[in-house]
Parts: C-alpha cells; structure tokens; sequence
C-alpha cells in the first residue's frame, strides 16, 4: 500500500501542479493580452508613421512648387486690384499699338462651369490691320481668358470697329 507521506506528497505535487497550470494559463492570456494591445499600438504607430510621411511630403511638395504655384496664381486675377491692373493693362496695350479703345462695363460673373470671371466689353477703333492685330492679341494675353464674342465692322475707308466681349478667370477660395 501507498503510504501516508507518499500520500501527501502526490496531493501536494496535484495541488502544486493545478496551481502552476492556473498560473501558467493567466500567463499565457495576459501575454495574448498584451500581444494584442501591443499589436494595435504598433499599427497606430505604422498610422502614425505614414501619415507623417505623407505629410513631410506634402510640404516639400508646397516648397517645391510655390513658383510654379506663384505663376499659375499670376495667369488669374484675384482682387479688386488685379481686376483694376488688368483693365489698366489691356487701356496700355491698346495706346502702345496706337488704336482708340473704349472699356464698357466690367463686371464679375458667373459662368455655368461655376467658375467667376471678370466679364469686360471694349470697343476697339482703328485700321483694319490694328484692329485684327488688337484681337489677336487679346486671344493671347497671359491671364485664362476666353474670347466670348467678336463683332467687327468698317467705320468709314480706313476706321474699324470691333466690338469684343472678353472673360478673365478671378481666382477665389472658398
């Protein structure tokens, strides 16, 4: 027969053996725990981590493109003031090519494309050749502009009149 220590010490090896399960089954699902909060701090910190990325590119891409952006910004009018530098603009081409030009109501409006533009009539007199050369100018002026209408007719033997209606984008944020 199993005597009485022998007895002892197998309940007691039970005893310990149950309790060293117990403990090694709360270690194993805290360790699982805390794999999986580790887990989702490491995912927030890859997040975090790309998302700075992004960032730091972004801001070397505003760095690198401001001329270019300054640029694209210049073919635009934003202002009252821009508005008043281009009318003042197109009054000082017209006098250099030594044509009479009369500015008829400018006005800012919107277009279908939702797009605002400082909409302005002229009145441009002069010969044939100045006048056709006048227009053709204003197709190319560095501002996005669209010619809306041309109306050409002859004054007397030499004098022209072109009547045109002309679109400048104005450039505004929202």
């Amino acid at each position: 027969m199993i005597s009485r220590k022998t007895k002892q010490v197998a309940i007691s090896a039970a005893i310990l053996l149950i309790t060293m399960l117990i403990l090694v089954i709360l270690g194993v699902g805290t360790i699982t725990a805390e794999s999986e909060d580790l887990s989702a701090q490491v995912a927030a910190i890859e997040i975090d981590q790309s998302q700075q990325a992004a960032f730091s590119r972004l801001q070397k891409l505003v760095t690198e493109t401001e001329l270019e952006r300054g640029q694209l910004r210049s073919y635009y009018l934003s202002s009252q003031g821009d508005s008043i530098d281009f009318l003042n603009y197109i009054e000082q081409l017209a006098a250099d090519r030594g044509i009479t030009l009369e500015t008829i109501n400018p006005t800012e409006v919107e277009r279908e494309n939702k797009q605002t533009y400082l909409s302005v009539g002229y009145a441009i007199n002069g010969s044939l050749s100045q006048v056709e050369s006048f227009v053709q100018l204003l197709e190319t002026i560095p501002y996005v502009s669209q010619l809306i209408s041309v109306k050409l007719q002859k004054q007397t033997g030499v004098l022209w009149q072109a009547d045109v209606m002309i679109d400048v984008a104005v450039l505004k944020y929202e």
